[in-house]
């Protein structure tokens, strides 16, 4: 009992300072990634724009993933540069979100038909960046459409590989994105291949 009342003061400072670290540790920025493994080669006119019950226009060449997003901490994390792209070149392909949806179509319903009269709403992203809300688990489907242009039509024929990737506002050392550049390099980042070898022999 003596020893309590000798020290009490370091005693004190002591659980102050573990309590401090358990708070900093429970209040940690950490999101947990969890991608579908595997790419879907959409059939053609299969992702589409419904008004009311209207198809207004279609998505050809279209690959679909999903990914779903953990965030346990008790804040907001906000979330940047949502890109896919050519990982042989960094060059971005086309990836839907209400923000490059063709003006006008933003607030359409994004649709997925996959046959036999089924098909369901897709949860598309707002834009390439926004918020994983606190203690929730955010769910995306995440569209590719291969868009022939004549500055990426010889690129896009010699595609094999989609990468996909986003960072969060966390600062690192190590296990930085390797297609990043400047100040993005920095950044937390998640990200996923997939193999679409021979996509032009199956699709034309």
């Amino acid at each position: 009992m003596g020893f309590f009342i000798d020290h009490w003061e370091a005693i004190i400072a002591s659980l102050s300072f573990l309590m401090s670290v358990y708070t900093l540790w429970k209040n940690r920025t950490k999101i947990d990634v969890q991608w579908n493994r595997d790419i879907e080669e959409a059939d053609i006119d299969s992702v589409y724009c419904l008004k009311g019950t209207e198809n207004i226009g279609s998505y050809n060449f279209a690959y679909i993933t999903h990914v779903d997003v953990i965030n346990p901490s008790p804040h907001h994390i906000g979330y940047f540069d949502l890109r896919a792209f050519n990982p042989k070149t960094n060059h971005n392909l086309y990836l839907l979100t209400r923000k490059s949806m063709t003006f006008g179509l933003e607030e359409a319903t994004v649709v997925h038909s996959v046959g036999k009269g089924q098909r369901y709403r897709m949860s598309i992203p707002n834009s390439n960046s926004g918020m994983f809300e606190a203690n929730s688990i955010t769910k995306l489907d995440i569209v590719v459409v291969l868009k022939n242009s004549e500055n990426f039509r010889e690129e896009l024929e010699s595609l094999n590989t989609i990468a996909i990737s986003f960072r969060i506002a966390k600062y690192v050392i190590s296990n930085r994105d390797p297609f990043a550049k400047g100040i993005f390099r920095h950044y937390w980042y998640k990200g996923i291949k997939y193999d679409i070898s021979g996509w032009r022999k199956r699709r034309i």
